[in-house]
């Protein structure tokens, strides 16, 4: 048996290779799933696993091997190299400590197979957490979370990547000294920004170009950590904190930095599992603008305390106040005795992890639990309810993430009867609990669920109509299309706050001093009625120093109104990120567009292969909305972040050839008629690689702006028109300059300026 990591040649049934010490379970080389001895498809993804005669000849490490599998997968289906782009991401550099020294000591393969170990090590937490490593470094990696493909806890899972290299290396250098007397460590550095992710060529290779201080100064805190620590920078502690565990270093002095920077050590992780946990523990909001359906909440709770079971799900764009409703419905009626869990993005292809979480809880075992203690806690809880239950804890056992011996006695079974026997199982277990008393399951982001708790779901929630147990559940999506839709699950769908109820969160945020009614107005303008967006607004106002009090209020510093937070960059970027290519695309068209545009400038601007599809997915995702007021139909982003996330993630030579087609776009459906739309013509081309060419327009512009009394619009677009001139002296005649000139000077004379 080969070694799949040094290559030597090992007796079979060996368990551990002799040479690295390395284990010898095949793994899948797409999805990296264990697979047993002798397989030629993978059981997980149904790759297969006998190699071909030319890739046994080729390098057993072809680029694509040291790329994410769903990476590569989508790179690959989507037939194209993805486009450069902006994105907040989380980098991670790692180091090996000592590797110099075992060179000089160790024969060359046997360096080679050591480090070898050591960088699968990282590759293995790094793709387990959906990172991409990008670059070798030597004797280490550096890792980005986040890029291509966006997540809003890239942070999170850097963190969590760090976490498993640092205890992943403990054991591997422990094994080492044990085995060979060598000793080495590692190093660790991360820090959170925005960087600039360069187009993936034909051998799925990635190139990456910072942007300000983002890798350079990840780097710095890896050179700045002690062997065997992780050092984080202060953006990525902000993204991380109350999630995981840190210890503050306090100001520190950086190569190439001018300013101290604030560096912390990650020391594991924390007690916070969801985000309104760590927004509770900064200081609660107030509550507002959701009284009707805590009321309806608060009526089905009634209904299962006489016995009729409920299954009701909140929906919602992300950040609308789902979870913070279910934990008021909690608070108000003093419900203490709740089972939650949640579905995360990471975990959608790990079966029943919904309900591993449940059903864990529901027995009282501890989360670090081993497969016998989870046994007997679950087998002590079964026979408590009723000695028949408890002979279904084999059942049970297999979805509580320790079940290999009981999985392993029941492979003669078809999957369907295991399926059937498991559901059977759980529903008898959850209403045995419930005849004792009524329960609340809370599940969270029913979106990122996967397919097997889905469909358990489904028959618990048609099941508890007969018992007294209430499903509350939160989702992003409409239930429409899933198996949930028929699990008879009521939907309870939340809209966008009042002004009023963001003004009052505003200044919940502020306290003790009120907030000007500037900051209440920018705020709401911006957030659109999303709570999660003002908290986060704020915030980043308050840590920017945007925040000044003026006369008993806070005021917003000139010049902050276009602030975006890392936070919400992210959770924008994510979604759009999880939309198909054509509509991505298209959401990218409507971004050059503006906040509201005609549907007709979008259709003629966008490929028309699938355009109604496109149109039709992204306006149920909630990015853009119909407007049916007036005689021409129109689009509008839903929230005007929104727009400026998908806009401000172009390159900067994209926006220019996007701006170009818009303008080209608008001359052929105005042609003879320019003069409707001169202001958009001018801002296009001016925004274009043509920049010249909006200098007509900017003069039609300021004419018309004359016309209707808009004397410091048609200022502002002469002063335009002169900075093309002076930028593009050949652009226009010298009379058609003194006439532009003279334009100026009266409007100057006219508003009362000299």
């Amino acid at each position: 048996m080969n070694c799949p990591a040094c290559g030597h040649d090992n007796r079979e049934g060996a368990r551990f290779c002799t040479a690295c010490g390395r284990p010898l379970e095949a793994r899948c080389p797409s999805c990296g799933r264990g697979v047993p001895p002798g397989a030629r498809f993978c059981d997980g993804c149904g790759t297969a696993l006998t190699p071909t005669p030319s890739a046994r000849a080729g390098d057993r490490r072809a680029p694509v091997s040291y790329t994410p599998h769903h990476l590569a997968e989508r790179i690959l289906t989507e037939g194209r190299a993805l486009r450069g782009e902006r994105k907040e991401v989380t980098v991670l550099f790692v180091d090996v400590q000592g590797s110099t020294e075992l060179a000089g000591v160790l024969d060359p393969e046997e360096f080679h197979a050591v480090m070898d170990g050591a960088f699968q090590l990282m590759l293995d937490a790094v793709h387990h957490w959906e990172g991409t490593v990008n670059q070798f470094t030597g004797d280490g990696i550096m890792a980005l979370f986040g890029a291509p493909i966006a997540h809003e806890d890239h942070a999170r899972r850097a963190l969590h990547a760090a976490l498993e290299i640092q205890r992943g290396f403990r054991e591997y250098a422990a094994a080492l000294r044990r085995d060979k007397g060598l000793s080495f460590q590692v190093r660790l550095g991360l820090n959170s920004g925005p960087v600039v992710v360069g187009a993936i060529g034909d051998d799925l290779r990635m190139d990456y170009t910072a942007q300000g201080l983002t890798t350079n100064l990840a780097a710095r805190m890896q050179q700045a950590a002690d062997p065997g620590m992780i050092m984080v920078a202060a953006p990525t502690y902000r993204l991380g904190e109350g999630y995981f565990r840190f210890r503050s270093l306090g100001p520190m002095r950086v190569r190439g930095v001018p300013d101290p920077v604030e560096a912390y050590v990650l020391e594991g992780e924390g007690t916070v599992l969801s985000r309104l946990e760590a927004s509770l523990r900064r200081g609660i909001s107030p509550f507002r603008g959701r009284e009707a359906e805590l009321l309806a909440l608060g009526e089905c709770w009634e209904r299962v305390c006489h016995g009729q079971g409920e299954a009701i799900c909140l929906v919602g764009e992300p950040g609308i106040g789902k979870s913070r409703l279910a934990y008021e419905f909690q608070r108000n009626l003093g419900i203490g005795d709740r089972i939650e869990g949640a579905a995360f993005s990471h975990t959608r292809g790990a079966a029943y992890f919904a309900f591993r979480q449940l059903l864990r809880q529901l027995a009282g075992i501890d989360p670090g639990a081993d497969l016998s203690a989870t046994r007997d806690q679950l087998h002590r809880r079964l026979w408590d309810l009723s000695p028949e239950l408890a002979t279904l804890a084999p059942e049970i056992l297999s979805v509580l993430g320790t079940s290999c011996e009981a999985l392993s006695q029941r492979q003669a079974q078809a999957p369907d009867d295991r399926r059937d026997q498991l559901r059977e199982a759980v529903v008898g277990w959850v209403r045995a609990e419930c005849c004792r008393s009524p329960r609340l399951f809370v599940i969270e982001d029913l979106h990122w669920l996967d397919p097997s708790s889905e469909e358990l779901l489904r028959h618990l929630a048609l099941e508890a109509r007969s018992f007294p147990l209430m499903l509350l559940m939160t989702s992003r999506l409409p239930l429409a299309g899933s198996n949930l839709e028929l699990g008879r699950v009521r939907e309870i769908f939340l809209k966008a706050l009042s002004a009023e109820d963001i003004h009052a969160l505003v200044d919940g945020q502020v306290e003790p001093y009120p907030a000007s009614e500037r900051l209440r107005r920018t705020v709401a303008a911006r957030s659109e009625g999303n709570p999660f967006f003002v908290e986060e607004l704020v915030r980043a106002f308050r840590e920017r120093g945007d925040l000044v009090l003026d006369r008993g209020a806070y005021e917003l510093r000139e010049g902050a109104e276009g602030v975006i937070p890392s936070t919400i960059s992210a959770l924008i970027s994510s979604r759009i990120d999880r939309l198909p290519a054509s509509a991505r695309e298209l959401l990218a068209d409507a971004a050059v567009l503006g906040k509201q545009f005609p549907l007709a400038h979008l259709r003629a601007l966008s490929s028309p292969d699938r355009f109604e599809e496109d149109l039709a997915l992204v306006e149920r995702r909630g990015f853009l909305d119909r407007q049916a007021e007036g005689p021409v139909a129109s689009l509008a982003f839903r929230h005007v972040l929104t727009q400026e996330v998908a806009y401000g993630a172009l390159l900067q030579a994209e926006r220019q050839t996007r701006h170009r087609r818009a303008a080209d776009m608008l001359e052929q459906l105005y042609r003879g008629r320019t003069e409707e739309v001169c202001d958009q013509l001018a801002y296009h081309w001016a925004q274009s690689d043509r920049r010249v060419r909006a200098l007509p327009y900017l003069v039609t512009a300021a004419e018309g702006a004359v016309a209707v009394g808009g004397n410091q619009e048609a200022i502002g677009h002469l002063q335009a028109a002169l900075a093309l001139v002076t930028e593009h002296p050949t652009a226009a005649r010298k009379e058609e300059v003194d006439a532009i000139r003279l334009k100026l000077a009266g409007l100057h004379f006219v508003v009362g300026e000299r």
